[in-house]
């Protein structure tokens, strides 16, 4: 369910007419053409009719979160954690295509067959470079919604890391900085929207280390501010972590593996071993890369594809 059909329902629920929550910054004509999406609505006029309604903004968000989370993970649920296969990918297809029928006013379906039509592009092999103009065709749609949403809450994080494979690097450093800014507004959340940030963040370092260093740079910069004001441990590791990953695609391979075996001493230390393994093999792996761009050898332009909400 959309934001706009979140306020409506909510609004409803307290017994309120479009009249009595009018006040001089929001007719009752505006208000009703927000819920029906046919306007859009500022943050702080927004704020201000949730204040009129004493709902904060954790409670809507959460409320949004129920109206729009479970469908969309129990769909995530038929493909992540296994290997993507034509089969799979064909199954799940015709599922959200199914879905489209039964849920003609949700945008969700649309977006998970977005998604389905990205993962089929890639299976056929016809993806043999990025960007790739077939697959930012297809996700433009996704991109405008993006775009349109003026608080960015759990599910636009979950709908942009779920596409971001198919975006050019140009436009998902942009909307990673959209997101960013759009979500701060959440910063007193009582959900943990800063976690899913962060995973937006880095799935979109994991493209950008490869394709626009400077712009990776600028997100690891972003990234530390960020964390200055949150003391999630785990974040600040990977934070470590990935400013190795950074130095060693930049050539300096020395100093950028100083600072990943640091990391990963320290997740050894924590006793996260899995974890210590896993950055490990990630660690040999960016290593041979730039042992063989000196050989002469171009990498293969392969993305983080992050299906996980």
């Amino acid at each position: 369910m959309t934001l706009e059909k979140t306020f409506y329902q909510l609004r409803k629920s307290k017994n309120l007419t479009l009249t009595s929550l009018a006040d001089q910054n929001a007719s009752a004509s505006f208000i009703g053409k927000f819920e029906k999406s046919q306007t859009d609505m500022s943050v702080s006029r927004f704020f201000n009719l949730l204040e009129k309604m004493h709902v904060s903004q954790a409670e809507f968000e959460f409320m949004l979160q129920e109206n729009q989370a479970p469908y969309l993970i129990r769909r995530i649920h038929l493909i992540d954690n296994q290997a993507i296969t034509k089969e799979l990918v064909q199954e799940f297809h015709d599922i959200i295509k199914q879905d489209q029928s039964n849920r003609p006013n949700d945008n969700t379906p649309a977006f998970l067959m977005i998604l389905a039509e990205g993962l089929t592009l890639l299976l056929s092999k016809e993806v043999k470079q990025w960007p790739n103009d077939q697959l930012y065709v297809i996700v433009k749609p996704v991109q405008t919604y993006l775009l349109g949403v003026e608080v960015w809450g759990i599910y636009e994080l979950q709908i942009f890391t779920l596409i971001s494979f198919m975006l050019p690097a140009d436009i998902l450093y942009l909307l990673t900085k959209v997101a960013i800014k759009r979500v701060g507004l959440y910063d007193q959340s009582l959900l943990n929207v800063q976690s899913q940030l962060m995973h937006v963040i880095w799935t979109s370092f994991s493209t950008l280390v490869y394709e626009d260093l400077s712009a990776a740079q600028q997100l690891l910069s972003i990234a530390e501010k960020y964390l200055i004001d949150h003391i999630d441990v785990t974040e600040k590791i990977t934070l470590m972590f990935n400013k190795g990953w950074y130095d060693i695609e930049a050539g300096h391979i020395e100093k950028g593996e100083q600072r990943v075996r640091t990391a990963i001493n320290i997740y050894t230390t924590l006793g996260y071993k899995e974890k210590a393994s896993d950055l490990t093999r990630q660690l040999v792996h960016h290593i041979k890369r730039q042992e063989e761009k000196k050989q002469g050898y171009k990498p293969d332009g392969s993305r983080v594809i992050s299906i996980y909400v």
